[in-house]
């Protein structure tokens, strides 16, 4: 196998958002440009830096709203339901003799994306350039609101993701082997080739020896000329052994990455916005992962919830004594008028403070963090991680619980109710962790160093899973797949909050 180059080296670590798939790079993208529309809608630009902004108005109106829809049009077509029909369509007009499946297809799809994501491109990076000079150029009163607000966090984050989708294009371009595959964003006129002995799939794109000559690279098992190659994410393990990799995390992806439409333009009951951007300065800390945000009508819904509300599981230890279903239904027969609907919820929010502060212990003790690294290490798990995390210890500890009778008195119902606790995070984010993170949160040493750890960590709980497995009886193991006995089991090797963590800092790739 041939080392790769230096211009490979640089290429995959830019484009390495891609090996998740093309969908949850476009995600990301779609992401932030809806949080700089929804800056821009805000009431936190004061009045004189509107005014400096608004000769750029028209123009970042126009790219933004362009820019999120044809985002939004290329990750419908991408959905196997609408891709498939593209393709049979387009498949006559690179191939004669009717559509067959197979190598063929997957050259036609390859191509359809390629020329998608070549388009937005061509069309987008132009104008985010242009906008861009002006601003630069432009006369702000506050530069440090051009600086930060609009350059930094926002114009040329937007421009690094488009210079990323270049890279990538350029190497799907060597692989369909157009012709100067390095100027592909400067003209419209470019021919693919059909080859029979390249692989068009999204992981020949990260093959680490791309360049290399093809008629040596069909002789290499790792690149995309090779017949049967297939892409594998760095990600460390027990030696030898793969147990984490092939485990999901039953989180909705609602929770780690916010929906591309978003819904954020709403305010909440006391009138703040019903998100959070809790960005840094750089496009490393500048991603999904940073955003975070609850539905204010759902939020409303369970606030009501506390005027029905006759008991609560509030405490902080699993072996706190549980209400039995006798209780409860006794419970249920009383109208309570001890406590009023309001003191039932600050009672909730201020158990959930405790309970926060106790997660964060819990979680840095488990995975070795320095004290002196926990308000970094926090911030970089994000908020949408970090109420992944308070979930699942709500549902291990068996608390957070309201008890909420119905209207009519025949029922009692027991939940969380989710979305309080996602604006509580978002509170919390705003009133604990970035007051006392600050500039830390931009210091890049500093976030690999929690890298560092916390993949330690990763290989020593792998290790020690790989262990209990090999631990359970013959008879289990012949009676199940390996990927079964880790999904039942991986709780309680592992620990759901470090499975969580890692999936943030390791598996997902923080820098």
């Amino acid at each position: 196998m041939q080392q790769a180059t230096q211009e490979d080296l640089f290429e995959l670590d830019r484009i390495k958002d891609f090996q998740r798939g093309y969908v949850y790079f476009l995600t990301s993208f779609q992401t932030l440009v809806a949080s700089f529309i929804q800056f821009l809608l805000s009431g936190n630009i004061s009045e004189q830096n509107k005014r400096d902004l608004l000769p750029y108005r028209k123009a970042l109106d126009l790219e933004l709203n362009h820019c999120h829809k044809q985002i939004k049009d290329i990750i419908f077509n991408l959905d196997e339901r609408h891709m498939q029909p593209l393709v049979k369509k387009e498949y006559s007009r690179h191939f004669q003799g009717g559509y067959v499946d197979g190598p063929r297809t997957e050259f036609v799809q390859f191509h359809m994306i390629f020329e998608m994501l070549r388009n937005f491109t061509m069309d987008s990076r132009a104008s985010w350039l242009e906008i861009k000079r002006s601003i630069t150029e432009g006369k702000f009163t506050d530069p440090v609101f051009r600086d930060d607000s609009l350059l930094h966090f926002r114009i040329n984050a937007a421009l690094d993701k488009l210079e990323c989708i270049a890279i990538f294009l350029k190497r799907m371009a060597f692989i369909l082997g157009i012709d100067n595959y390095s100027q592909i964003l400067e003209t419209r006129n470019i021919k693919a080739k059909f080859r029979d002995n390249v692989i068009y799939k999204l992981s020949s794109v990260f093959s680490d020896n791309l360049y290399a000559d093809p008629r040596t690279a069909t002789e290499d098992s790792s690149g995309p000329f090779a017949q049967n190659s297939q892409f594998t994410a760095p990600v460390p393990e027990a030696p030898n052994r793969t147990p984490l990799s092939s485990v999901k995390e039953n989180a909705k992806p609602s929770e780690v990455i916010p929906e591309a439409s978003v819904k954020i333009q709403k305010k909440a009951p006391d009138g703040s916005a019903n998100y959070i951007q809790a960005f840094g300065k750089y496009s490393w800390n500048s991603d999904q992962h940073y955003f975070f945000r609850y539905e204010v009508d759902k939020y409303q819904t369970e606030r009501a919830l506390f005027n029905q509300t006759i008991s609560m599981d509030i405490h902080l230890g699993a072996d706190e004594q549980m209400l039995r279903s006798e209780l409860i239904k006794t419970l249920s027969s009383i109208r309570h008028k001890s406590k009023s609907s309001e003191e039932y919820e600050n009672a909730y929010l201020k158990f959930l403070d405790s309970f926060f502060d106790f997660i964060e212990n819990i979680v840095i003790m488990n995975l070795g963090i320095p004290n002196q690294l926990k308000w970094v290490f926090i911030f970089h798990i994000g908020p949408s991680h970090f109420y992944m995390i308070a979930k699942k210890f709500l549902m291990e500890v068996n608390t957070g619980y309201l008890h909420v009778k119905s209207l009519d008195g025949k029922k009692v119902s027991r939940l969380i109710p989710g979305e309080v606790v996602k604006k509580h995070v978002i509170d919390y984010w705003n009133r604990v962790i970035l007051p006392n993170v600050g500039e830390e949160k931009n210091n890049l040493a500093l976030l690999k160093r929690i890298i560092e750890v916390v993949s330690d960590k990763y290989k020593e709980a792998s290790a020690h899973a790989m262990t209990e497995y090999d631990k359970l009886p013959e008879e289990i193991r012949s009676s199940k797949k390996i990927d079964e006995l880790f999904r039942e089991n991986m709780n309680h090797w592992i620990g759901a909050a470090n499975i969580i963590v890692f999936k943030r800092f390791v598996k997902n790739k923080a820098i």
